[in-house]
């Protein structure tokens, strides 16, 4: 069972953005809310906030059922999903920013690997692109991909099953096998952009605490930030201390 929160007007926007949470996110997921239709209206986009109480996976894979829905309709150029726990910050159209030759727009980021080093003091940094902010062009290109994202079933249990999947689809296997299977699919490279970081700027999660030694994928000046990783209390304190961020 779905509540939906849409655009109250018919438009003829070419780009519509979904987010979503569920009832144990609402506390954070309210304020994300708040920006994107901020930032929706500001440039006459569409909108649609999907408020969920049942779903028939882990939450998580919402975004990749709604992506899968609205490619199949048909109806807008480019869907544009935001994570509920990231927020608009400028008033930056991405249209302006992209590639319109490419499919999938998203930032890549560098992760510490799980993987060990045999040298002290010295550790492994792969690349994950972060599906909590990502523009997806309505092409039988694109549709197709997120098909096969769906269908890795095996992923269904996996502590971070949406964004395993979507790696384990491009080939950026690094992180959820072994370093030596991370081998991305030139074909697939070639649909993707992978926009600047201050498209999805990431604090560390333990952000309060600056001895850390965390790997921090914050960018300075950012359109979008996303806490992504964050108990919900430490998202409540960092929404309540650095709101002032957000649009207005």
């Amino acid at each position: 069972m779905f509540n939906f929160l849409k655009s109250d007007k018919i438009s003829k926007s070419k780009l519509k953005i979904i987010s979503g949470y569920n009832f144990r996110y609402r506390n954070v997921g309210k304020h994300s809310e708040k920006t994107i239709i901020k930032y929706a209206k500001y440039f006459r986009f569409d909108y649609e906030i999907i408020k969920n109480i049942k779903f028939e996976r882990h939450f998580y894979w919402l975004k990749i059922k709604a992506i899968i829905d609205n490619l199949k309709s048909k109806k807008y150029e480019y869907i544009f999903w935001i994570d509920a726990d990231a927020f608009f910050c400028k008033y930056e159209n991405i249209l302006k920013h992209i590639d319109k030759k490419k499919h999938i727009h998203i930032v890549n980021h560098l992760v510490k690997s799980v993987h060990k080093t045999n040298y002290k003091n010295t550790n492994y940094l792969t690349w994950g692109p972060n599906v909590g902010v990502i523009l997806v062009k309505n092409t039988k290109w694109s549709l197709d991909f997120f098909q096969k994202v769906w269908n890795k079933t095996k992923y269904l249990d996996h502590y971070w099953p949406d964004n395993a999947a979507f790696l384990d689809v491009i080939g950026f296997k690094a992180e959820i096998n072994k370093l030596s299977d991370n081998k991305p699919s030139k074909n697939i490279l070639s649909k993707f952009e992978f926009l600047p970081g201050t498209w999805n700027s990431m604090p560390k999660r333990n952000y309060l605490k600056p001895d850390d030694t965390e790997l921090s994928n914050f960018y300075f000046d950012p359109i979008i930030i996303h806490l992504a990783g964050m108990r919900r209390k430490n998202r409540i304190n960092f929404i309540k201390k650095y709101n002032k961020l957000f649009v207005k």
